[in-house]
């Protein structure tokens, strides 16, 4: 599988998507959603559940919708909607009345530290209006003037709507590539993982492990989906991987898993030393997809894979988090890495043990048990042990040859004879 997208095309989807209304549902992703399956990959299914559904501990939000937002003042509308959507505060309710500003400052949300910035604030769970502004443009604001607030929106009962595209293996189980869509106007934490996921479908072949991209709304879409695919989740996912935020930063960030030993902490870590330093974090700095399916009874094999982490870079949820601040290289260097990600992962084998406690090697005349002559060379009874004890699904072979400092083919030719007694079983 090669890296056949061109920036061009990677520039031309971003800048087609970017000014959609996104939000947990709604109208906004109906429009990514459909541009995605009409440029870039026709086999993308979208997938869908009603509002006020209940998964685990939370419900399914109602669609918002809004047909307008601005306030009146000075005879003037300003923080219109309609010039930039991150002006009004995520799933506001209807208003309209009029005030000072010294009387609802509380609905007012700016960044000191960022005076040239809009923030993007959200309310997605309860009821509340607000509008969002840069703090210089609200410095210069007569607090005791009288303005008008008109919010013209609803929350409606419809779908929350998610985008799937699955390539079926040989086998059933399962590569897992995840991103995100849910914030309206912001182009790396948006749009990025989005892209290169999307991107993916395009390259990725059919081979012996099945893959499965879905582009979800972040926390309940991952929720929801784990909800409706726990058991199969439980029995077949190899590995998964959360892109976020990887079109701004000098390097490449990794997200680990909660006890930081799976096969998706081990696979991403081998892979991204092919691209120089990265850095590291703790799942204690998770803030993303991975806080789902990485812990909370689960503790799936997934990571996420980042740039400039989401919550580390000046322009973060924030109206600085434009076009602008994308390098299309930086996407590309990402689709790279998943491609060999993926081709690791299927070019491997893992095996894992069919017996509980080890097994009686001498009964298949593996070992001498008055010798340590047999099977290969001196110490091999030690070796053959190690490799069954490291034999399970957190460890595919060439995990296995690095942890026991064996060369690669002696190991493949353990697995064979170890396989042929049937001691242990290909993981697929």
């Amino acid at each position: 599988m090669k890296n056949s997208i061109k920036n061009s095309q990677l520039k031309n989807w971003l800048k087609e998507i970017f000014p959609f209304p996104r939000s947990l549902t709604g109208y906004g992703n109906d429009l990514t959603f459909n541009f995605i399956k009409k440029n870039i990959n026709k086999n993308f299914k979208i997938k869908s559940v009603p509002s006020l559904d209940k998964v685990y501990d939370w419900k399914i939000p109602l669609t918002w919708l809004v047909r307008e937002a601005y306030i009146v003042y000075k005879n003037k509308k300003i923080l219109k909607y309609s010039d930039n959507n991150l002006h009004l505060v995520g799933y506001s309710i209807p208003q309209n009345f009029s005030t000072t500003i010294n009387k609802i400052k509380k609905h007012f949300f700016f960044l000191k530290k960022k005076p040239n910035l809009i923030p993007y604030v959200t309310s997605y769970y309860k009821k509340f209006w607000g509008f969002c502004i840069s703090y210089n443009q609200y410095k210069k604001l007569d607090k005791k003037t009288k303005i008008k607030i008109v919010i013209k929106s609803k929350l409606i009962k419809n779908k929350m709507k998610y985008l799937e595209y699955k390539i079926p293996g040989k086998s059933k189980k399962e590569i897992l590539i995840v991103s995100y869509l849910c914030h309206p106007s912001m182009a790396n934490n948006e749009l990025s993982g989005l892209i290169v996921a999307s991107a993916l479908s395009r390259v990725l072949k059919a081979s012996k492990y099945t893959i499965r991209i879905i582009l979800i709304p972040e926390t309940i879409g991952a929720i929801n989906f784990i909800s409706s695919h726990k058991r199969y989740l439980d029995k077949n996912l190899i590995a998964g991987f959360n892109l976020s935020c990887v079109g701004f930063g000098k390097k490449f960030s990794l997200i680990m898993s909660k006890e930081e030993n799976t096969y998706a902490d081990k696979i991403a870590l081998r892979n991204l030393t092919k691209y120089g330093k990265f850095k590291k974090y703790s799942f204690l700095e998770r803030g993303s997809n991975e806080r789902q399916f990485g812990c909370q009874n689960l503790n799936y094999p997934f990571v996420t894979i980042t740039r400039e982490k989401f919550g580390n870079y000046r322009e973060y949820h924030t109206s600085g988090d434009n076009l602008d601040l994308i390098k299309v290289s930086n996407l590309k260097k990402t689709l790279s890495l998943m491609i060999k990600i993926v081709n690791d992962i299927q070019s491997n084998k893992i095996y894992t043990k069919k017996t509980i406690c080890e097994p009686f090697l001498s009964k298949y005349k593996l070992i001498d048990t008055t010798s340590y002559t047999e099977f290969y060379k001196k110490n091999s009874r030690k070796i053959t042990q190690n490799f069954i004890a490291y034999a399970d699904k957190n460890y595919d072979l060439t995990e296995i040859s690095k942890k026991l400092k064996i060369n690669r083919n002696k190991i493949i030719k353990i697995s064979k004879t170890l396989k042929f007694y049937k001691i242990i079983q290909e993981y697929i």
